[in-house]
C-alpha cells in the first residue's frame, strides 16, 4: 500500500495543475451541454405530445414516448463516449508524468481526442459495452451527486421504488452491479491502452489468481472511499465557511434566506468536484495498479510505455506542438477557465433570491386538518387548525361504495382505522363503525371518518377549506357530488377544490365556474400557461424556486407550496414568496412568517439549515 501511495504521488506530482483545470473545465462543460440538452429533449417531446408542461401525472407517457426514447438513447451514446475521451485525456496526463514529461491542457484535449478516435475505429462496438461496464464503478461519486442534486432523478427513483415495491431486491441489483462494474473496471486500462487483444485480458484478469485479485480490489475500495471521504470533509467545511461569512455580513433577519441559498451553490459545485474527483482518482488508482503496482517502482519505468499515438500522424502531430507552446497554451488555458468560471457564475445569478428581508403575507394551511396535533381528516383535526389560527383547512375526499363523500386520504382504511379495505368496496354505514382515532391516541378512541357535509357544516365561518379530491380509478362521478355539497352548505367562496388529476378541475369549473382550483403537483417543468382551469398551484416544495414563482405570479396565479415542517424550508418558502404554505405544524408556521424564530440565529442553527 505504501509503494502504491508514493506512485500516487510521482504521477500527481508534475502535472496536478493540468489535470485539475482539465477537470474542472471538462465538469462544467459537460454539466452546462448536459443541461441544455435534457432541456430541449424535454421541451421538444412535450410539444410533439400536445403539452407544455411535465408533472407527475404526465411523466410516465413522456418517458415512454418513442421521441424521448430516441433522444435518451442518444443521449446515452454521447455520455458514453464523452467519459471514454474523458479516459483517454486522463490517461495522457498520467503517462507524460510517468515519463516524467510536463504536459498542457490544450495537449490533452487534442491527444486524448486523437487516441478516442482510434479507440473507437480499432473497436466500433466493443467500445460502448466497455464504457457501459465500467460507468457505474467509475462514476459511482457522479451518480450519487447527481442524485442528490437532481430532483426529477429523485422522482425517477421514487417511481421506480413505487413500481418494484422490493427494496431488499433492488438493493441487491444496484450492489450486484457496482460489484460486477468494478471487477470489470481492474482490466479497463489494458483495454484502453490496447495492449493486448480482449481473449489475452480475459484469460488474465478471468484465471484463477484470487490473492491478487482481492488485494486490487481492496486498494481501488479504499481509493473510492478516501475520495469520498474528503468529498464529505470538503463540503462540510465549505459549508462551514459560507456560515461564518452570511454571520459577518448580513443582517440577522435574512441570515436563514442567505443560508439556504448560498447553501444550494455550495452543493451544486461541491457536485461538480465530487464527479471529477471521485473519476480522476479512481481512474488512476486502477492505471497505477495496472502499470506500476504489478511492474514495480513508478520511479524506474520512465519510457516503459508504448504509446499508441506516437507518431500520430503528420497533420495531428503537428497540432499537438502548436497547442503545446507556452503563449497558446496559457491563452487557450485562461480562456476556456474563465469562460467556464463565467458561465457558472451567471447561472448561479440567475437563481439568485432577493435576500433582503422579506414582507411576504403568506397563508398558513394546516395539512389534512392538522395531522400532527391530531387524527388526519376527522373534525378532531379541523378543530385544531381552527384553535392554531390556519387560515385554511387541507382535506381529502373519496367516494364510498354507495356515493357518499367522506374524508380520507389513502384508498385503504388500514393505515388510520385498521379495517383493511379499499373505500370503493365499503359503505358509509360501515365506515361510519370504525374508529379512526385510536391509532392516533387513546385520548381519541371513537373519532369517526366524518362525510365532507358534516365538515363544511362545522368549518363554516371558522375557517376555510382546502378540499382535494383524490383520483382513484373507481369514482369519476365524483366531481359533481363534491361541487353539490359544495353548493347546497352555499360554500363557494369559503373553499378551493384542488386535485392531482387536472380532469377533476376541469370538471369543477364546468360545474361551477366561480369556484377557485388548485392544481397539485409532485413535480413539475415547462410552461404551465395552458392549465386554465387552474386557479393556482400546489406544488411539492423542493420544486419551488424564485424563478418558479415569478413564472407562476407573471400568469396571475400563485404557489401553494406543502408539505412543510422544517423551520428552514419555511423560512426558504416566505422567502421565495409563494402565496400559501401547506404544513403539519401551522403554529410555527405562523411564527416564521412573523419572525419570531431565530431572530438572531447562531451558526450551530444556521449549518444545520445550510446542511438540510
Amino acid at each position: 500500500m505504501k509503494s502504491f501511495i508514493k506512485d500516487l504521488n510521482r504521477i500527481l506530482k508534475l502535472n496536478w495543475k493540468s489535470l485539475l483545470v482539465f477537470e474542472l473545465v471538462y465538469r462544467i462543460f459537460a454539466t452546462m451541454v448536459l443541461a441544455k440538452y435534457v432541456n430541449f429533449v424535454m421541451k421538444l417531446s412535450l410539444k410533439r405530445l400536445g403539452h407544455s408542461y411535465l408533472t407527475a401525472e404526465t411523466f410516465v407517457q413522456f418517458i415512454c414516448y418513442p421521441l424521448t426514447i430516441f433522444f435518451v438513447v442518444i443521449g446515452i451514446l454521447v455520455m458514453t463516449f464523452a467519459m471514454l475521451y474523458e479516459i483517454h485525456v486522463l490517461f495522457v496526463c498520467y503517462e507524460d508524468s510517468l515519463d516524467g514529461q510536463k504536459t498542457s491542457v490544450p495537449v490533452m484535449i487534442v491527444r486524448g481526442a486523437v487516441k478516442a478516435i482510434q479507440f473507437v475505429k480499432k473497436y466500433p462496438f466493443r467500445w460502448f459495452l466497455y464504457m457501459i461496464l465500467g460507468g457505474p464503478f467509475l462514476g459511482i461519486h457522479f451518480l450519487i451527486s447527481e442524485i442528490v442534486q437532481t430532483r426529477i432523478l429523485q422522482f425517477i427513483i421514487t417511481l421506480i421504488g413505487n413500481v418494484v415495491q422490493d427494496y431488499p431486491l433492488l438493493i441487491m441489483i444496484i450492489a450486484v452491479v457496482y460489484c460486477v462494474s468494478l471487477l470489470f473496471s481492474l482490466s479497463l486500462p489494458e483495454r484502453i491502452r490496447m495492449e493486448k487483444s480482449p481473449e489475452q485480458i480475459r484469460r488474465k484478469y478471468f484465471g484463477r489468481d484470487r490473492t491478487r485479485w482481492i488485494k486490487k480490489v481492496l486498494i481501488i475500495l479504499f481509493l473510492q472511499f478516501a475520495s469520498a471521504l474528503f468529498i464529505v470533509i470538503l463540503y462540510v467545511t465549505a459549508m462551514m465557511l459560507m456560515v461564518g461569512i452570511v454571520r459577518v455580513t448580513r443582517v440577522s433577519n435574512t441570515m436563514v434566506s442567505a443560508v439556504l441559498f448560498y447553501g444550494r451553490v455550495v452543493k451544486y459545485i461541491t457536485s461538480i468536484v465530487a464527479g471529477g474527483l471521485g473519476f480522476t482518482t479512481t481512474l488512476l488508482g486502477l492505471y497505477i495498479l495496472h502499470v506500476g503496482y504489478e511492474c514495480g517502482d513508478l520511479a524506474n519505468k520512465k519510457g516503459v510505455l508504448e504509446r499508441e499515438d506516437s507518431p500520430i500522424d503528420g497533420r495531428q502531430y503537428d497540432i499537438a506542438k502548436v497547442q503545446g507552446s507556452r503563449i497558446v497554451t496559457c491563452v487557450v488555458t485562461f480562456f476556456l477557465l474563465v469562460s467556464q468560471i463565467g458561465y457558472l457564475t451567471v447561472e448561479i445569478r440567475r437563481d439568485l433570491p432577493n435576500l433582503a428581508e422579506p414582507q411576504a403575507d403568506v397563508a398558513v394551511t394546516a395539512h389534512r386538518g392538522g395531522a400532527k396535533m391530531a387524527p388526519e381528516n376527522t373534525l378532531s383535526s379541523m378543530k385544531y387548525a381552527v384553535d392554531a389560527l390556519a387560515d385554511v383547512a387541507e382535506i381529502d375526499v373519496q367516494e364510498t361504495k354507495d356515493g357518499k363523500i367522506v374524508l380520507l386520504h389513502d384508498t385503504n382504511l388500514k393505515r388510520t382505522t385498521g379495517f383493511n379495505a379499499n373505500i370503493w368496496d365499503v359503505t358509509y354505514e360501515q365506515v361510519s363503525q370504525l374508529d379512526a382515532g385510536i391509532k392516533f391516541n387513546k385520548k381519541y378512541v371513537g373519532e369517526r371518518i366524518p362525510t365532507l357535509e358534516e365538515v363544511i357544516r362545522y368549518c363554516k365561518g371558522k375557517i376555510k377549506l382546502n378540499i382535494e379530491v383524490k383520483y382513484n380509478g373507481h369514482n369519476k362521478g365524483i366531481v359533481k357530488k363534491v361541487v353539490d355539497v359544495i353548493e347546497n352548505n352555499h360554500f363557494e367562496n369559503d373553499c378551493v377544490v384542488t386535485s392531482m388529476n387536472y380532469k377533476f378541475l376541469q370538471q369543477v369549473k364546468q360545474e361551477n365556474p366561480d369556484i377557485k382550483t388548485g392544481y397539485t403537483l409532485k413535480m413539475t417543468y415547462g410552461d404551465l400557461a395552458d392549465l386554465s382551469d387552474a386557479d393556482f398551484f400546489s406544488v411539492k416544495h423542493t420544486y419551488v424556486n424564485e424563478r418558479f414563482v415569478e413564472q407562476v405570479h407573471k400568469l396571475g396565479k400563485e404557489v401553494h407550496a406543502w408539505t412543510l415542517n422544517y423551520q428552514g424550508d419555511m423560512q426558504r418558502m416566505v422567502s421565495v414568496h409563494v402565496n400559501n404554505i401547506i404544513t403539519d405544524e401551522p403554529e410555527l408556521v405562523r411564527r416564521v412568517i412573523l419572525g419570531e424564530t431565530d431572530r438572531n440565529p447562531s451558526f450551530l442553527t444556521l449549518l444545520k439549515y445550510a446542511l438540510h
